[in-house]
């Protein structure tokens, strides 16, 4: 099931272009979200005034179909851009517009594991380019927790957009965030992320607490 909440504009609390791309945020999840999360997406949707914005929430248990619903309904809204936010992540009410301004076809802000070791999800090209943008980081592998992709990049790649692989040589299954990974760049998409903005951004977890 996708819900789909027109945002009703707000007073302005950024200097903004008086032309807006139009951003669906698309959330996968089951039937609840954190109280957290929550709560920074409408401080985020607060802080964007004008901006054309759209919300979708695609439930499934299982997640690629959960971002698949998202995404379908992104573009039946003809969004120009999806951001694909998980409904376990804190983020800063910023966050949308820093990576927005960036103005490129894929770009994330990358978060630690829930569990230990708690080192941060994606894979760094052990290379950087000479032509990377100023404070950002190019990356062969994404976590899409909190993924801006432009909508044109789905033009070009064949349903299920978001989808599991297994790795038979390797013994292992490749999870839908990594999958995208790999098909978009074998289509010569480069993925960014924004290292300044992964630190601010939170992954909920849980914990059991014993005396």
């Amino acid at each position: 099931m996708i819900v789909q909440t027109p945002v009703e504009a707000s007073p302005p609390h950024v200097d903004l272009p008086m032309t807006f791309p139009h951003v669906t945020i698309a959330i996968p999840c089951g039937t609840m979200v954190h109280a957290d999360f929550a709560v920074c997406l409408s401080s985020m949707m607060h802080s964007l005034g004008e901006m054309p914005m759209s919300i979708v929430v695609g439930k499934s248990s299982i997640v690629a179909d959960a971002r698949n619903m998202g995404l379908d309904f992104a573009q039946k809204l003809k969004a120009d851009y999806v951001l694909f936010i998980d409904s376990d992540m804190t983020f800063p009410r910023d966050a949308l517009l820093r990576l927005l301004v960036r103005n490129v076809d894929i770009i994330a802000a990358t978060y630690s594991r829930r569990t230990a070791p708690f080192h941060f999800l994606g894979d760094i090209l052990p290379e950087q380019p000479a032509d990377v943008p100023k404070g950002l980081l190019e990356m062969a592998r994404i976590p899409t927790g909190f993924l801006l992709v432009k909508a044109t990049v789905f033009e070009r790649l064949k349903r299920p957009y978001f989808r599991f692989r297994v790795d038979e040589e390797a013994g292992v299954n490749i999870g839908e965030d990594y999958d995208f990974s790999d098909r978009v760049r074998s289509l010569g998409y480069r993925i960014w992320c924004d290292p300044s903005l992964s630190k601010e951004l939170g992954h909920i977890g849980e914990q059991s607490y014993k005396l």
